[in-house]
C-alpha cells in the first residue's frame, strides 16, 4: 500500500484479525485507483455524501495538466500546515466547473468498482443537483438513471430565511446496468396485509377486491351464469375479454358482494400479491430520519457539533435495504478467496463520520447479514476552533474511525431497535 495511506492500527481496531471491512485513510482519488484491481466489479452499493458546493473552501481539487508541486505552488493549493485547501467562491467563473472537475474522476473510477447489478446513491442539494445529474448521465448513461429521491429532511420552515426555506435535499441514484438491477422490495406491513379479507371463506385465503375495468372509453357488457349483468362504467374500458371473465367466474375469482348480485370485482389473493412494497421517491423524515436525528446520531457516538448537514443512519440504512442482500451473489475477482458467508460490499469514499458504516452494521444485525464495507476518508485537519478538535480528534478520519468503533460496540452491547424520531411523533 502506498505511503500516503495510513497503515492499519491493530491496537485501535475491533476484531482486527477477522474483520473483512476496510478503512482507508487518504485521498479518495488515489484510493479508488488502488482498489481497481482487487475490487473491480465487486461493490454492490455505493453511498456518498460529498462536500456540497456552497461557495466555501473544499479540500479536493485536482489538475493533471501540470506537475503537482508546480500546480500547488501556482494556485496556493495548500494551507500553512501543508493541507490541501482551495477556495471556490461562487463569484468565480469556474464555480460549478471546479466542483464538477473534482467529482468527475472519482465517479469515473468508482463505476468500474460497481458490480453489474450495483447502484450508487449520491446526496446533493440545489446548488449542483442539475449539474451532477448531467455528469452522471455522461459517466453512467442516462438510461441507467433510477431515481431522484427527495428527502424531507427538516420538520418546519426556517423563519429567518429571506425567500423560501429549503426543507429537502436530493439523493441521485444510478445503476451500473439498469437491466441487471433488481430493486429489493420493502417488507409488507401489518396495515397492508389488513386490507386483505376473506369475505366468502375462500380456501385460498384473504384477498383484496380490485376493479375489472380501467380508464378508457370502450363500452362493454357481459352476463354471468349467475344472472348478473355487468355494464362497464362510462369512460372506462374492460380489462378482460368475455372469455377471460367467464374463466375468472368459474375459478371463483370474482366477488359479487354479500348479496351475490352486485357488480363484480376481482379477487387479488394475499398469497399471490407482490410480497413486499415498491419503494417511493419521496423519503419523509418520520420514515428515514431528519437532520435533527442525524445530529443526535453523531452526538451519541462521538459528541455534538462535529459535522454540519449530517445524514441520519436510518436514511442510509433504507437505501442499502433497497440495494443490498445479506449474502452476496457477486463472484470474487480472479485470485480472490471465495467465502459463501460474505455479503454484499458497500462503499463510501467520502466517509466523514462513517454513517454508512454504522448503517451497514445496523442492517447486518437486523437481518443477520454479512455485508462488508469499504470506507475512505481524507485525513482533513479539524480547525482548532472546531468542536471535533476540542474533543481530541485531530482529523475527520479520526472521527470516522472512532465512530465505527463506538457504533460497533453500541450494537454489540444493545440489540438494534430503531425508534421513530421523537419530534416527528410529536408533530404527527
Amino acid at each position: 500500500m502506498r505511503q500516503d495511506f495510513a497503515p492499519p492500527r491493530r491496537q485501535e481496531s475491533r476484531h482486527f484479525a477477522t474483520t473483512k471491512n476496510l478503512f482507508i485513510e487518504g485521498d479518495n482519488l488515489d484510493a479508488l485507483k488502488l482498489l481497481q484491481e482487487t475490487y473491480l466489479a465487486r461493490v454492490q452499493a455505493i453511498y456518498i455524501d460529498p462536500p456540497y458546493n456552497t461557495g466555501k473552501d473544499f479540500i479536493y481539487k485536482d489538475k493533471f495538466t501540470t506537475d503537482k508541486t508546480t500546480y500547488e505552488e501556482e494556485t496556493k493549493a495548500r494551507d500553512e500546515e501543508g493541507g490541501r485547501l482551495v477556495a471556490n467562491p461562487d463569484t468565480s467563473s469556474r464555480y460549478h466547473s471546479n466542483w464538477l472537475s473534482m467529482m468527475y474522476p472519482r465517479l469515473k473510477l468508482v463505476r468500474h468498482l460497481l458490480s453489474q447489478d450495483g447502484v450508487i446513491f449520491i446526496s446533493i442539494d440545489d446548488h449542483e443537483q442539475h449539474n451532477l445529474r448531467k455528469l452522471l448521465d455522461e459517466i453512467f448513461g442516462s438510461i441507467n438513471f433510477i431515481a431522484q429521491f427527495s428527502w424531507h429532511s427538516k420538520y418546519s420552515p426556517a423563519n429567518n430565511t429571506k425567500t423560501i426555506s429549503r426543507q429537502h435535499e436530493y439523493i441521485l441514484c444510478y445503476a451500473k446496468e439498469i437491466n441487471d438491477f433488481e430493486p429489493i422490495l420493502i417488507p409488507r406491513t401489518a396495515e397492508m396485509d389488513a386490507r386483505f379479507v376473506n369475505h366468502d371463506d375462500d380456501p385460498r385465503g384473504p384477498y383484496k377486491i380490485i376493479p375489472i375495468n380501467a380508464i378508457g372509453d370502450k363500452p362493454a357488457s357481459f352476463t354471468f351464469p349467475n344472472g348478473v349483468k355487468w355494464e362497464c362504467p362510462k369512460g372506462r374500458s374492460p380489462l378482460h375479454s368475455n372469455e377471460k371473465l367467464l374463466a375468472l367466474y368459474h375459478d371463483n375469482r370474482l366477488w359479487f358482494g354479500k348479496t351475490g348480485k352486485s357488480q363484480p370485482t376481482k379477487k387479488l389473493f394475499l398469497s399471490e400479491a407482490k410480497q413486499g412494497k415498491t419503494a417511493g421517491s419521496v423519503l419523509h423524515f418520520k420514515d428515514v430520519g431528519s437532520t435533527h436525528e442525524a445530529n443526535e446520531d453523531i452526538a451519541k457516538l462521538v459528541g455534538k457539533g462535529m459535522f454540519s448537514n449530517p445524514k441520519p443512519v436510518r436514511l442510509v440504512e433504507h437505501l442499502l435495504r433497497l440495494s443490498t442482500s445479506s449474502t452476496s451473489s457477486t463472484p470474487p475477482s480472479p485470485g480472490q478467496s471465495s467465502d459463501a458467508s460474505d455479503g454484499d460490499i458497500v462503499m463510501d469514499f467520502f466517509a466523514g463520520s462513517c454513517t454508512t458504516a454504522h448503517a451497514v452494521m445496523k442492517l447486518n444485525q437486523e437481518d443477520g447479514g454479512n455485508r462488508r464495507l469499504i470506507m475512505v476518508q481524507l485525513p482533513e485537519k479539524c480547525g482548532e476552533k472546531n468542536e471535533a478538535f476540542k474533543a481530541g480528534y485531530p482529523t475527520i478520519a479520526d472521527i470516522g474511525q472512532e465512530g465505527i468503533r463506538r457504533a460497533a460496540k453500541q450494537l454489540e452491547d444493545k440489540p438494534s431497535n430503531p425508534k421513530p424520531d421523537k419530534l416527528a411523533q410529536n408533530n404527527h
